[in-house]
C-alpha cells in the first residue's frame, strides 16, 4: 500500500527555510523537529534562494506602480477640471440660445446634421418642433385691403368697435364680408375694442317706478 503524500503550506515551508538559514539547528535536527525529510528542507531552501531576487523586483515594481498611479490621478484631476469648465460654458451657451427669437432658432436647426437629430436640436434650444415645419398662410390682396380698412376705422372712426360693430361699418361701406371673418381678422390683428372709461361699471337708473303697466307688453 502506497504512502499518502503530505501537503505543506507556503507559510510552513517559509518557516522551516528561515530556521535552516539561521543555522541554529542542522538539517537533520530540523527534519526530526518537523517530522519531514531532509530532502524536503534542502529543496525548499534552494527554491527560496533561487527566487530571492523576486522580493526586490516586486518592491521596485510596486514603487513604479504607485508613481504611475499618482501621475494618472493628477491627469484625471486636470481632465475633470476642464470638463467642469466646458460643461459650465455649454450651459451658459444653451441658456442664451433658448432666449433667442423663434425665427432665429429655426435658422439654427441643421436638418442635415447626422450626429444630432432634429428633435434633439429643438430640445436643446427649447423650440417647439411643430413650429419648425409651420408655414404661415400668405394674406391675399382682398384680406390685406380689409385689414387696412379695419385699422383705419379703429383709428379714425371709433376704437370702441367690437367685431360686430366693425362688421356693420364695413357692410355700410360696401364690403361683402361675414361677421365671423371680421372676428377672425381682428383677432389676428390683436385688435380689441376700447370702451370709454367708466362705461363698463356705470349703473343706469330704473325709470319705470311711477308707471302703471296695464298689460305686460304695454309701456
Amino acid at each position: 500500500m502506497s504512502r499518502k503524500r503530505s501537503s505543506f503550506t507556503t507559510e510552513f515551508k517559509t518557516q522551516v527555510v528561515l530556521e535552516a538559514l539561521k543555522g541554529e539547528l542542522t538539517i537533520s535536527q530540523l527534519a526530526t523537529k518537523y517530522a519531514i525529510t531532509s530532502k524536503n528542507i534542502l529543496n525548499w531552501k534552494q527554491l527560496f534562494l533561487d527566487n530571492a531576487t523576486l522580493a526586490f523586483e516586486a518592491t521596485d515594481s510596486t514603487k513604479s506602480s504607485k508613481a504611475e498611479l499618482a501621475k494618472l490621478k493628477k491627469e484625471n484631476e486636470k481632465l475633470n477640471a476642464k470638463l467642469i469648465n466646458v460643461a459650465s460654458q455649454r450651459d451658459a451657451a444653451i441658456t442664451q440660445l433658448q432666449g433667442l427669437d423663434v425665427a432665429v432658432k429655426k435658422k439654427l436647426i441643421d436638418t442635415h446634421y447626422s450626429k444630432l437629430s432634429i428633435a434633439r436640436q429643438c430640445e436643446i434650444i427649447n423650440l417647439n418642433r411643430t413650429s419648425l415645419y409651420y408655414a404661415p398662410k400668405q394674406t391675399d390682396d382682398k384680406d390685406a385691403k380689409i385689414i387696412n380698412r379695419i385699422q383705419e376705422i379703429h383709428t379714425t372712426i371709433s376704437s370702441a368697435y367690437g367685431y360686430r360693430m366693425m362688421h356693420q361699418q364695413l357692410i355700410k361701406e360696401g364690403y361683402r364680408i361675414g361677421v365671423n371673418k371680421v372676428h377672425k381678422l381682428m383677432k389676428t390683428m390683436e385688435l380689441q375694442s376700447k370702451q370709454k372709461q367708466g362705461d363698463q361699471n356705470k349703473i343706469h337708473p330704473y325709470l319705470l317706478h311711477d308707471l302703471a303697466l296695464a298689460k305686460p307688453t304695454k309701456l
